[in-house]
Formats: C-alpha cells, sequence, structure tokens
C-alpha cells in the first residue's frame, strides 16, 4: 500500500486555543456590558430619585424583576443621602416579564428633604474637620471608626436605619453605621462601599485606603464591648472577615480586599494625636481654660489657640455661642 503524504496538518491545538480564547473574549465582553448596563440603570433610577419623578421609565433595559430589585437596593444602599426614598419597590411590567417603570414612594416632600440634607451634610462636614488632624488615610479611618462607635449607639428597636435618623437620635441599625461612615469618608476623597450579606441580615463597610480594599463593620466592633471600642472588625481582607464571622456578602463595586497588612495590627496606640469635642486647646483635657479660649474665640475672635473642630461641639458645622453653651454644660456635668 503506498502512503499518499498530506501536505496539509490541521493544527488542532491552535484551533482548540484559539476557539477558547474567543469564548473568554466573548464572557469577559458580556461582563462588562452587563457592568455598564448595570451602572447605566443606577444612574437613571438614582437621578429620578433625586428629581422626585414619580415614575422611572426603565423598560430599555430589559430588566426582570429580580435584577431591578437587586439594583434598587444598591442604589439606595449606596448614597447615604436617599433617606427620603420608602424602600418599598412598586413597578409595571411588560407581558414578557420585563420592568417597564419603577414608581418611587417618597417619605419626605421636596422642602422637607433640603432641610434635613442640609442638617446632615452639616453634621458630616463637621465630622469631616475633625480628620484634617490625621496625615494618613489609614489614621483617618480610624479615627473616624473610633469616633462613631464612641457618640453613637446600635437602635436595639430597628428603626432608624439612614444617616438622618442616625444623626437626629445617636441611635441606628448597621445600615446607618455604614452610611454615615461612607458619608464622612466620602466627603475626605476616601471611597467607600458597602458589603451586605443576606444571610446574615447584615450590612457593613468596604473601603479603599492607600489602594488597597479592606472590610470595616463598626457595628460589630461597637457591640464588641462596653468598655473600649473594638478593633476586630477594622481594616480586615476577605479571608479575615470570613473568619471573624462575615460570609455571603455581596457589593455595588467588584473589590478583592486581600491585602492582610493589619491582620493583628494592634490600632489602640496608633493615633499621636487626642481629638475630643471640646479639647479647644488641645492640651488632652477639657477643662474651665478650654470654655475661657472658647468664650475669648466668641467676644473678639482672637484665639489663636482654639482648634475650631472641636470647638464645634454640636457637628454644626461652626464654633458659635451653642457650642459655648454645650462647653459648659459638660464642664458641670463632669464636676
Amino acid at each position: 500500500m503506498i502512503g499518499i503524504r498530506s501536505e496539509f496538518v490541521v493544527p488542532w491545538r491552535k484551533i482548540i486555543s484559539c476557539l477558547l480564547s474567543l469564548a473568554l473574549l466573548r464572557y469577559v465582553f458580556a461582563v462588562n456590558a452587563s457592568a455598564n448596563n448595570d451602572s447605566a440603570v443606577q444612574e437613571l433610577i438614582s437621578s429620578g430619585f433625586y428629581s422626585f419623578e414619580q415614575r422611572i421609565d426603565v423598560s430599555e433595559f430589559e430588566l426582570d424583576p429580580t435584577e431591578l430589585l437587586h439594583i434598587f437596593s444598591c442604589v439606595i444602599k449606596d448614597d447615604p443621602y436617599l433617606f427620603f426614598v420608602s424602600r418599598n419597590l412598586r413597578y409595571s411590567y411588560k407581558t414578557n416579564g420585563c420592568v417597564l417603570t419603577l414608581t418611587p414612594q417618597y417619605t419626605m416632600t421636596l422642602e422637607e428633604y433640603e432641610s434635613a440634607v442640609t442638617y446632615c451634610k452639616e453634621k458630616v462636614g463637621a465630622m469631616a474637620a475633625l480628620l484634617e488632624h490625621f496625615a494618613s488615610e489609614v489614621e483617618k479611618a480610624l479615627f473616624l471608626h473610633d469616633f462613631i462607635c464612641e457618640n453613637f449607639e446600635y437602635d436595639d428597636e430597628m428603626k432608624n436605619d439612614d444617616v438622618y435618623d442616625f444623626l437626629l437620635t445617636g441611635k441606628g441599625t448597621c445600615e446607618a453605621y455604614m452610611l454615615l461612615y461612607t458619608a464622612v469618608l466620602r466627603e475626605c476623597g476616601i471611597e467607600s462601599h458597602f458589603a451586605a450579606s443576606d444571610t446574615l441580615t447584615h450590612i457593613w463597610n468596604i473601603v479603599r485606603l492607600d489602594g488597597e480594599w479592606y472590610h470595616v463593620d463598626l457595628t460589630w466592633d461597637d457591640s464588641a464591648s462596653s468598655e473600649r471600642v473594638s478593633h476586630r472588625h477594622f481594616l480586615c481582607s476577605d479571608k479575615a472577615a470570613s473568619e471573624r464571622g462575615h460570609r455571603d456578602w455581596y457589593s455595588p463595586i467588584d473589590a478583592e480586599c486581600s491585602f492582610e497588612k493589619y491582620g493583628d495590627f494592634e490600632f489602640d496606640g496608633l493615633l499621636e494625636i487626642e481629638v475630643t469635642l471640646g479639647d479647644v486647646d488641645h492640651d488632652g483635657e477639657v477643662t474651665l481654660l478650654d470654655l475661657l479660649v472658647l468664650r475669648r474665640w466668641q467676644t473678639n475672635g482672637e484665639a489663636s489657640d482654639l482648634c475650631r473642630s472641636c470647638a464645634d461641639l454640636n457637628l454644626d458645622g461652626r464654633a458659635d455661642a451653642e457650642d459655648t453653651e454645650l462647653l459648659r454644660r459638660k464642664l458641670i456635668a463632669s464636676d
């Protein structure tokens, strides 16, 4: 039998490799397209909320109700100032099951919201001013973590889950802790989003510091001890967060918390500066001298040793007569 040598050999490995590459590209493009689509829907819904629209047309995105619910949840949980939007989701849909319009329900009028958001932004701005005492992003995140844990408490009645009620009452759920932390960090230019677990019925922060992402759970740190603020859930990697009880979380961004620098870090001695409301001369104590310095500032504006952010005791963005009265009461109560 005479063999015939073919001049053409099918390069099966190359073909398979090319097919796999094409499949991977299609997957990447599909994922990116989906992410871009979600981003566009979120922007449309958020814009509709702030315009107090009665109906938001989302028909072009061909969303099913489950997809809409997830996107709606992400919009609400990732914006501290959407506290005027009800969590009850109403929508209409086509015969094929895709959503046509979202019908928002608002818990405030436009005028009420403008007053409330002004109040919130004054408080958030005042807290952000306190962070100016610290140079690094880690120090700012740590101080704010401790400040919120020390000055706010968990709402056992589960009523206050937004920034506005949290600031008004000093009590809030895990979502209120997360949203306030997000608002102040963003005010300082630090990126922060939520991480939520339906399994745990819980929500906390993921924060980007010096280019790395970390988990921060103020609620669990605040409830860990009645004597001091815990840092067990501060700057955790995904691995550490899982080991310490967090699981099945999702977030509006694709952030991997893989950096483990602070796994066993002792945070208690990190902050060299002590910042206490009322300690306007920064001597480490709130005394009568602080009141005199503040009164001198109120009288003639010549108190060069006044720390204005620490003098803003009611966190309204100003150091004024109300703060002087609050400091006087604070000194009387401490005697």
